[in-house]
């Protein structure tokens, strides 16, 4: 959220935009003082644009605030992964694991989002692992105690795997 006060910016992103838009605005008058084809300059403009957003959204978080809950570390992972900062996403995932190991059915869901992400980077040996020992965690589980959907969700992952192996 973009709030200001007094004049000052209190996002990071817009801080970075800010520190980046008046060098482009210097930049554009140049372009044009000397009639530098507009394609260039666009493709310039362009790829300054996006080399801030990906510095602004690449952060991973130093530290994780141990008062969050299963469910808002959960969001804060899908939050990343919907944004490609899966490093990110990866050690909200991971935080979950460790700190609610307890409870099967956030353990199952954090889990398979980790197996998910593998998925979307492509690193199915990395998948596979984590899918086939929550699959594992399903058959040791008494009936009922885990939510059956991410079991489901988790086996069609593997039936990708086994697909692509062809």
């Amino acid at each position: 959220m973009l709030t200001w006060n007094k004049g000052v910016v209190h996002n990071l992103n817009a801080q970075i935009l800010i520190f980046f838009a008046y060098p482009l605005t210097f930049f554009i008058q140049i372009c044009y003082d000397t009639r530098m084809k507009v394609t260039i300059f666009k493709s310039m403009l362009i790829a300054a644009l996006f080399s801030a957003f990906f510095v602004a959204c690449s952060s991973v978080p130093a530290e994780i605030p141990e008062d969050l809950t299963a469910q808002e570390l959960i969001q804060k992972g899908q939050d990343s992964f919907e944004r490609r900062n899966y490093k990110a996403a990866l050690r909200y995932y991971n935080a979950v694991t460790e700190r609610y190991a307890d409870s099967p059915a956030v353990y199952a869901e954090a889990s398979y989002e980790i197996g998910h992400l593998f998925m979307k980077q492509k690193k199915y040996a990395q998948a596979e692992e984590v899918l086939q020992g929550l699959l594992d965690l399903y058959v040791a589980a008494a009936p009922g105690t885990m939510p059956g959907a991410y079991q489901k969700l988790a086996q069609l992952e593997i039936d990708k795997i086994n697909e692509k192996k062809k």
